[in-house]
């Protein structure tokens, strides 16, 4: 394996990525500001299939084209793993925080699971969820914020803020229990950290209690 062979995430995401990211702001805001019919229509419009064809592809069955591996890794007895699967909700958030609430990997802006709550609330028809797994909304699905340790938690790795990255649910997912060695993907912690990024949506947190 050679470094220009490398690449950043298992296949970059279109550009319905961002668009449909834009919508969920849109949505977002219109939820906080009291417009029900415009974050419908937001939502609606969020609902690229587009999206949903693309994850399929990261998460679905295994390609050389996305994963460039096709054999799954020996992983460690649950025994000889680092102890706590992941890291606390407190921990996560500030993950989350660093990193501007952008994939490491792919850079797709990803949204709060909290957020995501509100909308399936507020907008059980529009924001559908449940159900068949790729049958989800497509944004709402696909830019889940994630965390992603570096080194798998099965392979070795710990919930050291050093070896955890935000990741969307495609790119978390897609690699599995993989090393970034082991599927060619060049080491996220190494670029640039994002400089601009969202909330994540955790503005809509403050409405749970309420919904």
């Amino acid at each position: 394996m050679t470094e220009g062979l490398l690449r950043k995430c298992l296949l970059q995401p279109p550009s319905v990525f961002e668009t449909a990211a834009l919508q969920l702001e849109i949505a977002a805001n219109a939820v906080l500001d009291g417009r029900q019919a415009e974050a419908s229509a937001a939502l609606i419009l969020a609902d690229i299939q587009e999206i949903m064809a693309h994850t399929i592809r990261v998460v679905g069955p295994l390609s050389m084209d996305a994963h460039r591996n096709l054999t799954l890794p020996k992983v460690l007895p649950k025994d000889l793993r680092a102890r706590g699967r992941m890291p606390s909700a407190k921990e996560q958030d500030a993950i989350f925080e660093r990193d501007k609430w952008r994939c490491r990997f792919c850079g797709a802006k990803v949204i709060c699971k909290k957020a995501r709550s509100v909308f399936v609330k507020m907008f059980p028809l529009e924001a559908h969820w449940g159900g068949k797994e790729y049958a989800q909304h497509t944004a709402l699905y696909a830019l889940e914020s994630s965390i992603d340790h570096v080194l798998p938690h099965s392979r070795g790795g710990t919930n050291d803020p050093e070896n955890l990255v935000t990741s969307c649910y495609c790119c978390q997912r897609g690699r599995g229990q993989w090393t970034i060695e082991e599927v060619e993907l060049l080491d996220p912690r190494l670029a640039e950290p994002p400089q601009f990024g969202w909330d994540g949506l955790t503005r809509l947190r403050k409405l749970r209690s309420n919904i």
